[in-house]
């Protein structure tokens, strides 16, 4: 049976004095009013601005959930005013601007209600992962209760050995660290369910944010872990890139009753 996990969330401080003062933390970008949804994280504003909500990621295109989550967004936005607030780049690499959002109207916090409703993944980017671990909150409740993308097998979270090559896009894994390798620049997180399978590297630039958020790499060794990003091939090898702390995740391990 597989362990009962709680997660320890390594760079994600979760706001105790609620998520509203979170947000009324980050700096606000001003107000717009929404057209239409685009996609299920993807906005256009009524002045032409296409608006990319900041931290989630829905189903891309035809895959599945997509046109749920498109519809999901639609419902608590469109025709609506909302406030735009910066936690980190202002723009996407297609130059999309970049904010969390909230309703303006309700004051709801639109990355937060679409995660608790399973209509969205978390994912953070180094240059953009404000609130990562209020967001990591709501998927983890909405997983635990299957909630829209979570009741498809597309989205479920994977184990190592299930990962392969010609895997792409966004992929959470869960397993055991078996050892951590040093390969010139890189740290490699090589995995007991797969040793030589699916591993996740993580950059010298990227070791010293992670020990500040109490998770060395090198300490990682034996651990239970979530990972999240996106999957490319190295010789034939599926690895995962993890350039911040808010990609990992570390799991107590429970006994199972």
């Amino acid at each position: 049976m597989r362990p009962t996990i709680a997660p320890l969330l390594l760079a994600g401080w979760l706001c105790a004095c609620g998520q509203g003062v979170a947000l009324d933390a980050l700096p606000s970008a001003g107000r717009a009013r929404v057209a239409a949804a685009v996609a299920g994280d993807l906005l256009m504003l009524t002045d032409g601005t296409q608006l990319r909500l900041a931290g989630v990621e829905a189903p891309h295109a035809d895959a599945p959930y997509a046109a749920e989550a498109k519809a999901a967004l639609a419902r608590l936005v469109q025709g609506r005013e909302i406030e735009l607030l910066q936690g980190g780049a202002a723009a996407d690499p297609y130059g999309r601007t970049l904010a969390q959002v909230r309703e303006t109207a309700a004051r709801r916090w639109i990355e937060g209600e679409l995660l608790r409703q399973g209509a969205v993944r978390v994912r953070t980017y180094a240059d953009n992962r404000a609130l990562a671990g209020a967001m990591l909150l709501e998927e983890a409740r909405a997983r635990a209760a299957g909630r829209g993308l979570w009741a498809h097998a597309a989205y479920r979270v994977r184990l190592p050995q299930e990962v392969g090559p010609a895997d792409r896009g966004l992929t959470v894994v869960e397993g055991h660290v078996g050892r951590v390798v040093r390969d010139g620049g890189r740290l490699r997180l090589e995995f007991t369910e797969a040793p030589d399978g699916f591993a996740a590297e993580i950059p010298r630039q990227a070791w010293d944010d992670m020990a500040v958020a109490g998770a060395a790499p090198v300490g990682l060794a034996g651990r239970l872990v979530r990972v999240r990003g996106a999957v490319r091939s190295s010789r034939g090898r599926p690895i995962l890139w993890l350039d911040h702390p808010e990609q990992i995740e570390r799991l107590a391990d429970r006994a199972a009753k």
